[in-house]
């Protein structure tokens, strides 16, 4: 008895009721809604609110990343929202309720699944990579790889702009970790079979995602100002092939036996100069602003490389050939990267 008191006490509890005032988000998540409780009787509404109230009510729970001191009389914290990660303890919320039949689990997808195929036999991979490159090439694919995944996990949630925005991140860092891998190749780390694999799942993560956002932006998002969710293959972009070209350069350069006893500026050189590669792979994908970014970063990098070349000839290691040579790769990627971000910027100001 005591049971079905408390059965019928929470089907009560999580009836429908219109308290929520003309709340419409989307016909896609009405009919989630609806569907939701159709079938399983449960009131997402309702929890939403309850959750809200609990967070709001409970500041030790928030990330000291959005804790921000309190104004209003009686508050410790107040909520700093506008920080773009782990809104709301989101991701942990996930971790708890992910495996619920009616929850919109990413981790269902193909996307989401692909991405963590391709993480997996990634780190797999790369334990037989030279320990010296455990801090550089190896953390970097680790990095991107794993960002992909994390950003299909944090784009599944009800905004349709921040789903194209995390969606837009995680191409990128898909088209960054294509990038590392090619230099893995280049520098006989992967074989030729295992590239064709990897970047292969890269390239279909990246038409899952893009054909999501297509779908999205043609249904959900209609009448939304989205942008358009293809994206150019960096691989016909001139600047990064001279990126992945000044890439090799620098590890031939950096090999010989003048550099032998350079370590720390052999580590920055080589750092520069995939720092320059990683940001004009990571450019390419669909927000503006981000693409500017990256490609400032780039010019960064390169600036960077620069300093560290002048130190290499003020210590007379490296020869006029191998500097002409390396210098006329970095000013046609400079070149390239400056137009490109004038022209965003004319585009911009019209």
């Amino acid at each position: 008895m005591l049971f079905l008191f408390i059965k019928d006490h929470h089907r009560i509890h999580n009836t429908p009721k219109r308290d929520f005032g003309n709340l419409f988000i989307s016909e896609g998540v009405e009919e989630w809604i609806n569907s939701t409780w159709n079938k399983y009787q449960v009131n997402l509404l309702t929890f939403a609110s309850d959750y809200v109230s609990r967070f709001f009510e409970n500041e030790e729970s928030w990330d000291v990343k959005h804790r921000i001191r309190g104004k209003v009389s009686g508050r410790k914290y107040e909520y700093d929202y506008k920080q773009k990660n782990s809104l709301f303890n989101i991701n942990s919320l996930h971790r708890k309720v992910s495996h619920k039949p009616f929850t919109r689990g990413e981790k269902q997808s193909i996307g989401y699944k692909k991405a963590k195929e391709l993480e997996e036999r990634i780190i797999e991979l790369c334990k037989n990579f030279p320990s010296f490159e455990v801090d550089h090439i190896v953390n970097q694919i680790e990095r991107s790889a794993e960002s992909i995944k994390e950003r299909i996990q944090i784009g599944e949630q009800l905004y349709i702009r921040e789903k194209f925005n995390q969606y837009s991140i995680a191409i990128g860092s898909a088209k960054e970790t294509s990038a590392w891998l090619q230099v893995s190749l280049g520098q006989k780390y992967i074989t030729q079979i295992q590239f064709e694999e990897l970047d292969n799942m890269v390239n279909q993560v990246v038409r899952i995602l893009t054909k999501t956002l297509f779908n999205i932006k043609e249904k959900e998002g209609k009448g939304l100002d989205l942008p358009n969710p293809f994206t150019p293959d960096v691989k016909n972009f001139g600047a990064y092939n001279n990126a992945l070209l000044l890439v090799e350069r620098i590890y031939e350069v950096t090999i010989r036996k003048e550099f032998w006893k350079e370590k720390d500026l052999v580590s920055k050189m080589r750092k520069h100069a995939t720092s320059c590669m990683a940001n004009v792979a990571e450019a390419h994908q669909l927000h503006i602003k981000k693409k500017f970014r990256f490609f400032n970063d780039s010019l960064k990098a390169l600036r960077g490389l620069e300093s560290a070349l002048e130190t290499s000839v003020s210590k007379g290691i490296i020869s006029d050939e191998s500097l002409k040579e390396v210098d006329e790769i970095r000013l046609s990627i400079r070149n390239v990267l400056s137009t490109n971000m004038k022209r965003i910027s004319d585009e911009k100001a019209s």
